[in-house]
C-alpha cells in the first residue's frame, strides 16, 4: 500500500522528510543558512529565456524579478509562514512592478514553498551530497508517495560561479545544488536520445538560491522515421534566473 504525505499533518510530514535517504554523513553547518529567509529581505535576479524552434535558437531580452519577504502569518497548521512579493522590471532604470505573491515555510529540516496553492519542498536539512527528498511531498497526485525520490543534492559545500548578460561574474565559497533526480518519473526528468527535461537550483551559504534553471529540450521534428542530430535541439527553451542583488528593503 502506498503511504501519501498530504494524510500526514505538515509537522508529520517534515519529520518524514527529515528522515530522507542519504549517502554520506553530515558536514558542519549544513542547515537552513544555505536558505536564509528573514522579513524585511529581499533577492532580485536577471531572467533570461531561451528558446530554440526548428532548430532555430533565439535568446530573448533579459528582465529583473525580486523577490522580498514582507511580513510573517501563521498558517492553517499553525507553522510560522513567510509572505513573499514577487515584482518585475525590464532594467534598472524601471520600477517594480507586483507580479505575484507566494510563501515559504522554514523550519529546522526544510523550506517549503506554496505558490499557486501548490506546495513544493524547494530544500531539506542538513544538506549533504547525494541526500534525496520528494519534491512534491506535499501535492496530491501521482509522484506524491514516501518512495517518491523527486530532488537531490549535488556538490554540498563546493564554490559555485555565477554571471549574467552584461555582468560580472559572482563567486560563492559554499553552495549546495539541488537538481531532479533520474530516480524521478519521465515527466519531471528526461536525459536521453530524444528528450532533455531538468531542473537545477543552487543555494548559497548566507545568501539562499543564487542560480535557478529549467531546461527542456525536444531533438528531433516528430515526423516518422526522424532521428535525433547530435548538439542539435529541434524545439525547447531554457528559462534562468540568476541572483543579480540581495540586501534589505
Amino acid at each position: 500500500m502506498r503511504l501519501r504525505y498530504p494524510l500526514l499533518s505538515a509537522a508529520g510530514a517534515l519529520l518524514a522528510l527529515a528522515g530522507c535517504r542519504t549517502q554520506d554523513a553530515p558536514a558542519p553547518d549544513q542547515g537552513p543558512s544555505y536558505y536564509p529567509v528573514a522579513v524585511g529581505t529581499y533577492r532580485a535576479y536577471q531572467v533570461v529565456d531561451t528558446t530554440w524552434n526548428n532548430y532555430v535558437r533565439t535568446v530573448g531580452t533579459p528582465y529583473q524579478l525580486r523577490e522580498a519577504i514582507t511580513s510573517t502569518y501563521a498558517d492553517a497548521a499553525g507553522q510560522l509562514t513567510y509572505r513573499v512579493e514577487r515584482a518585475r522590471r525590464a532594467t534598472t532604470a524601471d520600477a517594480w512592478v507586483a507580479d505575484s505573491v507566494f510563501a515559504l515555510s522554514v523550519s529546522p529540516t526544510a523550506v517549503v514553498l506554496n505558490r499557486g496553492n501548490q506546495r513544493t519542498v524547494e530544500a531539506v536539512f542538513p544538506a549533504r551530497t547525494g541526500r534525496i527528498w520528494n519534491f512534491n511531498a506535499f501535492n496530491n497526485n501521482s509522484a506524491d508517495t514516501v518512495n517518491a525520490d523527486t530532488r537531490s543534492y549535488r556538490r554540498v559545500g563546493a564554490p559555485y560561479t555565477t554571471a549574467v548578460l552584461g555582468g560580472t561574474a559572482r563567486a560563492y565559497p559554499a553552495t549546495a545544488t539541488a537538481v531532479d533526480t533520474a530516480l524521478n518519473r519521465p515527466n519531471i526528468y528526461e536525459d536521453n536520445l530524444y528528450y532533455l527535461r531538468t531542473y537545477q537550483q543552487v543555494l548559497a551559504q548566507g545568501v539562499g538560491p543564487v542560480l535557478r534553471r529549467r531546461r527542456r529540450f525536444v531533438y528531433t521534428s516528430g515526423s516518422t522515421g526522424a532521428l535525433p542530430v547530435q548538439g542539435q535541439v529541434f524545439s525547447g527553451y531554457i528559462h534562468r534566473e540568476t541572483l543579480i542583488d540581495a540586501g534589505n528593503l
